[in-house]
């Protein structure tokens, strides 16, 4: 009687050892250049729990301190580490190099695509460029402002239709704000548009490597795509941002000079609301007085906010107050 105790005693022992050994683990995936690999797939090898890197390649698991972890992602080579105990990891996967691996993981959704040429559209041609399709960014000195998002190819990854997910180490992406179209390079020399048809959203990182989540939103706009500031249980808010090309104007009598001597593509911004439980959504103007208009039916969460939160209306603070009103 008294061996059965003891070792029922010790079995309890060795399961509270067992149990104190789980720990959640908090990492951050990159590839070898230093990107982060957003929805990278984080799988403990022992018992098959998994999860997936957010939109900052981290991720969070629940494991035992002896864990092998398996991180696989499109277009990298497999990973295999040890946790030891560590409570914070940090993995680095490759690219895959050869020329079959990277024609592997081309997308289907980007075969049927949009391609400009030098007569029926002039937007991704250029004289200098000995025939290759190449957008244009840095404009000349006498345009100002631009058509594309960013002043040069960047990372980022596509979802479609089906919510599949297509990234590559290799692809290049920008965003023309004048026609609303996504275009992908694989050398920086040649260029698309993909069809439009075939994205649901997509995420471009800027030079701070910030996500910048962008979403086929119908309600709000039917060509162009608008970023996601804040989503959660209640609500999502949404920057439109609309480019336009406004030409000179300038002109003369000889005494008084009126107009701009230059070129400009001018954007302007504008805010949505969509309400998750009625699905409708609402413009949002950057005032305090059009804020309470669309919150109407939550005024003490608004005026909450108001007290917390300070200064000037911009993505900041509109993506403050979407979080906040997620709460």
């Amino acid at each position: 009687m008294k061996k059965t105790t003891i070792l029922f005693l010790l079995s309890g022992f060795v399961f509270k050892i067992a149990a104190a050994q789980t720990l959640t683990i908090n990492g951050s995936v990159k590839d070898d250049i230093g990107n982060y690999v957003p929805l990278a797939y984080v799988q403990d090898k022992a018992d098959n729990t998994a999860t997936r890197t957010d939109s900052l390649g981290k991720f969070s698991l629940k494991a035992s301190a002896n864990a092998t972890l398996l991180i696989t992602s499109a277009g990298y080579e497999k990973k295999v580490i040890s946790v030891n105990g560590n409570s914070n990891i940090l993995v680095v996967l490759k690219s895959e190099k050869t020329n079959a691996d990277v024609q592997a993981q081309t997308p289907s959704a980007f075969n049927n695509y949009t391609a400009y040429n030098g007569v029926a559209n002039t937007l991704l041609y250029n004289t200098n460029a000995a025939g290759a399709f190449l957008p244009t960014f840095h404009p000349v000195e006498e345009t100002k402002g631009s058509r594309y998002l960013f002043t040069d190819w960047v990372s980022g990854f596509v979802v479609d239709q089906q919510d599949s997910v297509y990234k590559n180490p290799k692809y290049g992406f920008n965003y023309d704000k004048l026609n609303g179209g996504l275009l992908l390079t694989t050398d920086k020399h040649a260029a698309i548009e993909i069809d439009p048809s075939k994205i649901k959203s997509f995420t471009l990182y800027d030079n701070m490597s910030q996500p910048q989540v962008y979403v086929y939103v119908p309600e709000i706009n039917k060509t162009h795509y608008p970023m996601l500031l804040s989503e959660g249980k209640n609500y999502k808010i949404y920057k439109l941002t609309s480019t336009k090309f406004v030409k000179n104007d300038y002109h003369t009598d000889g005494m008084t000079s009126v107009g701009n001597n230059y070129d400009e593509y001018v954007d302007t911004y504008t805010y949505y609301v969509y309400n998750v439980q009625t699905k409708q959504v609402q413009e949002l103007a950057p005032k305090k007085k059009a804020i309470k208009t669309v919150f109407a039916s939550e005024g003490k969460k608004v005026d909450s906010f108001f007290s917390a939160y300070d200064g000037s209306i911009d993505d900041t603070y509109i993506r403050s107050l979407g979080d906040f009103m997620n709460q």
